[in-house]
């Protein structure tokens, strides 16, 4: 009976595993992310209050649930300040829930990255789609100027439609920033509406400063240039140094790197070498004199790769390290 009996079983139990394995339901095989001490929580708050050097990180929004840890605003190393997110158009239901959770808890504020490349690279693909179906005059350059000022618009309303913190005005367009005019100035009437929200203007603010009549570089909160290409201290310098021209406030610099990703060879050291020497440029006291400006914190533009990095957010929790030596990440292994 017994040899009759347990290769039922085990087809019983075949069967079960089997369902299981076709469950078409959303499993997350992810560790779960960290319970915290309410206590702690008030004490993460209140220094994200303080006066301290800043750290912001780029993220991607996503209108499907997330399904990588690298994805959730809970996952991201406590200290950091701000999350630049792009990507947010029907931003899924679960995301601007946790947006608001990772405020309330963490006091860690999310933005509307708003991008001119962006709008003017999808106004390039229509434009060549148009001229392959023989509509060229559709797409003329004349045109631009309206199609910019009516996506802006719209881009900019997701950050009221989700409830975010703020927007980043990014331009890395060329030294001619005429063409980004109606971008720039359709930011600058979107903050004269929403004196409540952030508002960063990231890229190169040199050139947006020759806009006729534009506010932007003058009334945003942060400037955030660019310093991807850089490996020493001297270069920084002179990249910051050319983006602070007349008309544009030296006291609110924020400094942009990227960490080594994985599938770029994560263990190079010079690749490593980019975000501490970032960190330390900030830092370092000789810098502002050479400079003349105000250093205001570091941000990372790929820096959900750094995730896969080990341990999880290295090059991150590094440059933490340099900024805030007080701040402890200890807890945050998410």
């Amino acid at each position: 009976m017994k040899l009759i009996l347990l290769p039922i079983l085990a087809a019983t139990a075949l069967v079960v595993s089997c369902s299981e394995w076709t469950d078409p339901r959303n499993v997350d095989f992810l560790p779960r992310m960290t319970t915290y001490d309410p206590a702690a929580l008030a004490d993460l708050r209140a220094f994200k209050a303080s006066e301290h050097p800043l750290l912001m990180m780029h993220v991607e929004g996503t209108p499907s649930a997330p399904n990588r840890q690298n994805q959730h605003p809970m996952a991201m190393p406590d200290s950091v300040d701000f999350l630049l997110m792009s990507r947010v158009d029907g931003l899924h239901a679960s995301l601007v829930a946790e947006v608001a959770e990772v405020r309330a808890a963490k006091g860690t504020r999310t933005l509307n990255l708003v991008s001119y490349d962006a709008i003017r690279s999808n106004w390039e693909a229509l434009r060549a789609e148009a001229v392959e179906a023989g509509r060229a005059d559709e797409y003329s350059e004349t045109k631009f100027a309206d199609y910019c000022r009516t996506e802006t618009r719209k881009q900019l309303e997701y950050c009221v439609t989700y409830g975010l913190d703020g927007v980043v005005a990014s331009y890395l367009g060329g030294y001619d920033a005429e063409p980004a005019a109606p971008f720039v100035l359709a930011v600058d009437a979107w903050a004269n509406e929403h004196a409540d929200k952030l508002l960063f203007l990231r890229g190169y603010p040199s050139y947006v400063a020759r806009i006729e009549g534009q506010t932007l570089v003058s009334r945003c909160n942060y400037l955030i240039i660019l310093a991807e290409d850089a490996r020493a201290s001297v270069s920084i310098s002179r990249m910051v140094r050319e983006q602070l021209t007349e008309g544009v406030p030296t006291d609110r610099v924020i400094l942009e790197t990227s960490v080594p990703a994985l599938a770029d060879g994560g263990g190079d050291p010079l690749s490593d070498a980019a975000v501490r020497t970032a960190a330390e440029w900030v830092m370092d006291p000789r810098t502002s004199s050479t400079v003349r400006c105000d250093k205001r914190g570091l941000c990372i533009s790929n820096a959900p790769d750094d995730y896969f990095n080990k341990p999880t957010y290295r090059r991150i929790r590094e440059a933490l390290a340099i900024l805030n030596p007080a701040a402890d990440e200890s807890n945050s292994e998410n």
